[in-house]
């Protein structure tokens, strides 16, 4: 199996890399810093999985996994983030990634995630793949941020990362209109009324990183 692993901080993918070299069929051939280093590597070589994390300096591996599913239907997606799986797992599964480990997975659960979604299977800790299957409702009551759109939620993170609503239009290639009636409508739904209480629910709530 081919390898592509995306995370802008090189003692991450270094580690990675001796983890998997133990393994004489996991062959890393890519390595990228952003989504725009990912996408020439995709589009040299055959790539049969990639392993991307959420934070990187051009877009966030999350809102990029449609992008890739859509260009690469075949192509394995196995999220690797600082974010705990409990806050960001069960969306990146319904938006097409294949698997879902925290950054503080012991080395033999990256490999057994890596086999499992090797044979077509989807990988996240086993209570919350339950949940998803048998109760998909039950995290919209724990979390109010389950009930947004994949868009209102990038705004969401976008905002409280303190981007202005002008380069989040530029970013998503929409108008200031529309990223305003987006926040609009996220402030609706979570019942806040302010930037400032929005950007202290993301942090609350373990959506963006904490500095």
């Amino acid at each position: 199996m081919n390898i592509a692993l995306t995370d802008d901080h090189e003692i991450v993918r270094e580690g990675l890399k001796k983890i998997l070299s133990k393994q004489s069929d996991l062959n890393v051939v890519a390595e990228a810093a952003s989504i725009k280093e990912l996408e020439s590597k995709l589009s040299e070589q055959q790539i049969d999985l990639v392993m991307l994390d959420i934070s990187l300096p051009d877009k966030s591996g999350l809102d990029f996994i449609k992008d890739i599913k859509i260009r690469y239907a075949d192509l394995k997606i196995l999220m690797f983030s600082i974010y705990p799986d409990e806050k960001f797992a069960k969306r990146a599964i319904k938006m097409g990634a294949d698997g879902y480990l925290s950054k503080s997975a012991k080395p033999s659960e990256i490999i057994n995630a890596i086999r499992k979604i090797e044979k077509g299977g989807k990988y996240m800790r086993y209570e919350l793949l339950e949940e998803l299957i048998f109760n998909p409702l039950k995290s919209n009551v724990a979390a109010k941020h389950e009930i947004l759109s994949d868009r209102e939620f990038e705004v969401l993170r976008l905002l409280a990362q303190g981007n202005k609503i002008s380069k989040i239009a530029e970013n998503l290639r929409l108008s200031a209109n529309t990223i305003a009636s987006y926040k609009t409508r996220i402030q609706e739904k979570l019942n806040i009324k302010s930037t400032a209480e929005l950007i202290r629910y993301a942090i609350d709530n373990d959506l963006v990183e904490k500095y």
